[in-house]
């Protein structure tokens, strides 16, 4: 019977994981998961990033003009114009 009780233990003296023998890996399980969990939050610091953020909010609002534009062309055309070619004017 006390033999059976001490098996799991001596076979703990033969096991390794990462280098790691059961006792530290038992430490650092108990480490990372009981005494000292965390949750890590990726915040990242592009910098460019933040200088450009003007010039991209710029670029952004001039390409919704355009496009607004050309939207409201076509609301206007008759269905007839709208599948001709479009002339070039001088």
């Amino acid at each position: 019977m006390c033999i059976l009780g001490a098996a799991p233990f001596a076979a703990c003296g033969f096991f390794s994981y990462h280098g790691m023998t059961a006792e530290q890996l038992l430490w650092a399980w108990i480490k990372s998961e009981i005494l000292m969990p965390k949750r890590l939050v990726f915040k990242s610091d592009c910098l460019y990033y933040q200088i450009m953020q003007p010039a991209i909010a710029e670029g952004c609002k001039r390409k919704r003009a355009t496009h607004q534009k050309k939207t409201k062309r076509r609301k206007h055309m008759k269905k007839n114009e709208m599948t001709k070619t479009p002339e070039v004017r001088h």
